[in-house]
């Protein structure tokens, strides 16, 4: 199955189940404001780990957005409701589809908390997939913009966790 059949067989689903749609709404929209509050809440009250994993994602999420820019200067991928001519559920700037700055963002928490192995990390990586799979329910993105998203979040904290290692390393001397 291709990337714009898979689209429309997840996007199709919209307008069938209230409840459905309304989670959707949520999760491709507000979700990701809720989670900022909230690992800013446990980078102040939480533990060692989730700590460490706010720490990270303070690094992470400008590389990733700077990835985001970069890939942009080079590819440039319409968004699905600009290609087939539709409203999408939510109301989505006309800029580029891949990859999803919302799927980044959430991996770069969720993926900063299980690279803590913190307790936490099981609610942010379901938060992710939530918000990939609501992006795309909506109208406002492909799956490969979703796993693209993924997969920036993934290098841009390999690069952060690089640039941590250097910092450590040259900074911070042992006495």
């Amino acid at each position: 199955m291709d990337n714009v059949s898979l689209f429309f067989q997840i996007f199709n689903l919209n307008g069938h189940f209230w409840v459905l749609d309304q989670l959707m709404i949520f999760g491709s929209t507000y979700l990701i404001y809720l989670t900022f509050l909230f690992i800013l809440f446990l980078g102040f009250k939480g533990g060692t780990k989730a700590k460490k994993a706010f720490l990270l994602i303070l690094l992470g999420i400008p590389i990733a957005v700077l990835l985001i820019k970069v890939i942009h200067l080079f590819l440039y991928e319409p968004r699905p409701f600009v290609n087939f001519h539709f409203l999408p559920v939510v109301a989505e700037a006309a800029d580029a589809s891949f990859p999803s700055r919302h799927a980044t963002i959430a991996s770069v928490i969720a993926f900063s908390y299980t690279y803590f192995k913190s307790k936490w990390s099981t609610l942010f990586l379901l938060i992710m997939a939530w918000i990939g799979l609501s992006r795309i329910y909506v109208g406002v993105h492909y799956p490969l913009d979703i796993i693209g998203g993924f997969l920036v979040g993934v290098i841009s904290l390999t690069l952060s966790l690089q640039i941590k290692r250097v910092l450590t390393r040259f900074l911070i001397k042992p006495l």
